[in-house]
């Protein structure tokens, strides 16, 4: 599948921000924990970021921990290191506005410092939104909601209601086929699909809303939905003018099995 999006110029921008006014408190000056604990942070990866591979993020975060000086805990032995633990990666291409990364720290920090520590270390385009005390685990996760809005003015023509249609619970089956650490397999993604809802904006842009599988046992990217407008309804065909013929996904958030919100 060969993505369409509005044409990037220009480097990506650094994920270390320079806007920092004053040092953060020293971690060594914060009092130590009886035991350590566990923060879970939720943060923005939007814009050029959308380009960082999962282990550029990585090697980031490593870097922004360090100087925004969080306590982190680090294990004992000859090679120490801190524990950091991401949630579902998100896909070279895909931005998201609710990424999450648990961090065990051994010093006292209240979220509310952990929070402005952390984005005054990082650019807008990755920002820092909570900071919790979590009470489930990334393993809980069943389902990611996701925004995919689509311009394709050679197809105005096809409505809300017939790509709500095509995605519907009872429809033709949609094959599709998923390249897997085993080989090729073909699978059908509607059983992938929670819900979707589809609508037209003024401007004649395609929002839809979709609710997919995420997670160890089942798992859809949203760039199926997007082989399937073109496939079946005959979308973003169009190769030869990328800046009115895109699509862009945006990963809003997760669901837990029963649907309720996952935090």
């Amino acid at each position: 599948m060969r993505r369409m999006r509005r044409q990037q110029t220009g480097r990506c921008a650094v994920m270390l921000s320079e806007k920092r006014v004053s040092r953060p408190v020293s971690k060594f000056d914060r009092p130590l924990l009886p035991e350590p604990m566990t923060y879970r942070v939720v943060f923005s990866k939007v814009g050029n970021l959308q380009f960082f591979s999962h282990l550029d993020l990585q090697r980031t975060w490593q870097r922004v921990l360090v100087r925004a000086s969080i306590p982190m805990w680090y294990t004992q032995g000859f090679n120490p290191h801190s524990k950091i633990i991401f949630g579902i990666p998100l896909s070279v291409g895909t931005e998201g506005t609710h990424e999450m990364v648990d961090l065990r720290i051994d010093r006292a920090i209240t979220p509310d410092e952990m929070r402005d520590q952390l984005n005054a270390e990082l650019t807008d385009e990755m920002q820092v939104s909570a900071v919790y005390i979590p009470t489930t685990a990334f393993s809980d996760i069943a389902y990611a909601t996701y925004t995919v809005t689509v311009s394709d003015p050679s197809a105005a023509s096809v409505d809300a209601d017939a790509v709500e249609a095509l995605f519907a619970p009872g429809a033709a089956p949609i094959l599709m086929t998923k390249r897997t650490k085993s080989g090729d397999r073909e699978m059908d993604i509607l059983p992938l699909i929670r819900e979707i809802h589809a609508a037209r904006e003024a401007d004649g842009t395609l929002i839809l809303h979709a609710t997919l599988a995420t997670g160890g046992s089942a798992n859809l990217s949203p760039e199926f939905l997007v082989a399937a407008l073109r496939e079946k309804l005959g979308m973003l065909t169009d190769t030869e003018h990328p800046d009115v013929c895109w699509y862009r996904i945006l990963r809003t958030g997760f669901l837990c099995a029963d649907g309720s919100e996952f935090r």
